[in-house]
């Protein structure tokens, strides 16, 4: 099995990957250098789930599916980090949706401003069945990107010789740069909806400017941890808003042992909530485990769980 550095280094098959998200970029960015004297002032977006009859401005729609498709191929570059290895295939799969949604719904939209007529009010489903359609084009990167195998659990790991009367602490803090550049980008797409929706639409973009700033916040949450197991048990607390996120009391703790963690096992990144065991997986690919005295699971991923799982093995034991 991979392990270390090899197990989250981006392969060939992961590069050729994030290369076809630039493929709607591309062809989005040449039809509408092509077309841009041919293409109306406006184009029908009806489709789109406007009221009958709106049109939008060509400048505005292609900036905007431009923006996505742009977006969607920044994701491919951010999946071939190594810290974005245990979600790699689908990051790049989301992708791959969003970028050939977005180049759909340019190319028909500036199909009908080139014929210039009227999209008929018959044809508005299947437009739609196309642009989601369009989105089965992240099954290609997600094809493409290389897959880690299954992850297996180590070893429980001996105490920490501490004599009597001796206390022991143990923390790390660590950083996930690509949540931090999540962060950024929500931020720059409610930014870039403030600027050309509200004008146009103030309940909906305000809406979707809310909605994206919390996104922002949640990344920004998960960006910078600190991790710690002493007395008091396993802590994860954020460092940037200065407040406890998972709290395992040690007189909870039955047992510890380091992990073998993929995000995919555990239903993502971030933290995690599933039937019997929860998670804050955030970076890398191992971590702390530990049992809880009612039978359920916390699990946490830390850079060299090891010492820390024994200082909790010799704390849980004392």
């Amino acid at each position: 099995m991979k392990t270390g550095e090899s197990a989250t280094r981006a392969t060939t098959r992961d590069r050729l990957a994030a290369a076809s998200l630039w493929l709607p970029v591309v062809i989005l960015s040449v039809t509408a250098t092509l077309w841009s004297r041919r293409l109306p002032a406006e184009l029908p977006v009806e489709w789109l789930g406007n009221e009958g009859g709106a049109f939008r401005s060509t400048a505005v729609f292609s900036g905007i599916t431009g923006t996505f498709a742009l977006f969607a191929a920044v994701a491919g570059i951010i999946a071939l980090a190594g810290v974005a290895a245990t979600i790699r295939p689908w990051l790049v799969l989301v992708a791959g949706m969003v970028g050939g949604s977005a180049t759909a719904a340019w190319l028909v939209a500036a199909g009908f401003g080139l014929a210039g007529e009227p999209m008929p009010a018959s044809a508005v489903p299947w437009m739609v069945a196309l642009v989601l359609a369009a989105a089965s084009y992240g099954v290609v990167p997600y094809l493409l990107s290389s897959r880690q195998r299954r992850v297996r659990l180590g070893d429980a790991a001996a105490g920490v010789p501490l004599g009597v009367g001796e206390a022991g602490a143990w923390f790390t803090t660590i950083r996930v740069r690509v949540f931090g550049v999540f962060a950024a980008v929500s931020t720059l797409a409610a930014a870039v909806i403030a600027v050309l929706l509200v004008p146009r639409d103030a309940v909906g973009a305000s809406a979707a400017i809310v909605a994206l700033l919390l996104v922002a916040a949640g990344f920004l949450v998960f960006s910078r941890l600190r991790v710690s197991v002493d007395h008091r048990g396993l802590r994860v607390v954020s460092s940037l808003f200065r407040f406890p996120i998972a709290h395992v009391e040690l007189n909870r703790i039955v047992s510890a042992r380091s992990a073998e963690l993929r995000a995919a096992e555990w239903g993502g990144w971030g933290y995690r909530v599933m039937p019997g065991r929860t998670a804050i997986v955030v970076s890398g690919r191992r971590g702390i485990l530990v049992e809880r005295d009612n039978g359920t699971h916390f699990a946490v991923t830390v850079p060299n769980p090891d010492l820390p799982v024994a200082l909790l093995t010799t704390l849980v034991s004392r």
